[in-house]
């Protein structure tokens, strides 16, 4: 099984690490851990410090509402980092997988030894939570200002540019199991409204979002509906 030192080995955000220097810290000798479809990794107000690197899998981070009701706040994917904070305190969300999930459990000071003891691993570190603080700016501005069709196809770009760097995306065609009513926890729309924005894009020939599998039909008119600017994303 690919251990958490592979795995970063070979990720793009990870680059090649050095065995040498960790000092104490040991933990990319973990091997990942599996979670069956709709598991809760782990619940808003947890106090536990277990920092969660995603192998493979789809997955959703989003806060519970007191009305019962939810927001998605981002889908983690292949390499993700999820639950990363330098304080202690409680989890501001929950972590729960769509499909079947692959996670590499550490704790959260085995993470900040090893990011303080080898400089290029911290680099990297600090690029993923920066990219990872642009997603969820970007996805403030989608709930806060856009309309529903930009949001909509703001998000399934987004989706789309996560995935090819992963290699999970092959020409503006990707599997994506969200359902109708996981993509209105994302939006922040009801789930009659994701059909019905869904039906629009694709009967503008923008986009088809179905059985589970979206297919980008027309990239340059679906980038100006959004107003999508990939460059957060690096």
């Amino acid at each position: 099984m690919q251990t958490l030192l592979q795995f970063m080995g070979s990720h793009p955000v990870g680059g090649t690490l050095s065995k040498n220097g960790w000092g104490i810290t040991d933990f990319f000798g973990v091997s990942a851990k599996i979670y069956k479809p709709h598991s809760v990794i782990c619940r808003q107000g947890d106090t536990d410090d277990t920092v969660f690197i995603l192998k493979s899998g789809w997955a959703i981070l989003y806060r519970e509402l007191l009305d019962g009701e939810r927001q998605v706040i981002d889908t983690p994917l292949w390499g993700d980092i999820v639950g990363f904070h330098f304080v202690d305190g409680p989890r501001f969300a929950s972590l729960a997988s769509i499909t079947e999930l692959a996670v590499y459990e550490i704790s959260r000071k085995a993470l900040v030894d090893a990011a303080l003891s080898e400089g290029r691993f911290g680099n990297k570190i600090a690029c993923a939570l920066t990219r990872l603080n642009a997603i969820l700016a970007e996805h403030l501005v989608d709930v806060g200002r856009r309309n529903a069709m930009s949001r909509t196809a703001h998000f399934l770009l987004e989706l789309e540019e996560r995935l090819s760097k992963v290699g999970m995306s092959d020409h503006g065609r990707y599997e994506c199991p969200l359902t109708q009513h996981e993509l209105a926890d994302i939006l922040g729309m009801t789930t009659v409204h994701v059909n019905r924005t869904l039906r629009e894009l694709r009967k503008a020939d923008l986009v088809s979002f179905k059985g589970g599998r979206v297919e980008v039909i027309n990239r340059k008119k679906l980038v100006e509906t959004a107003g999508f600017d990939k460059e957060y994303l690096r």
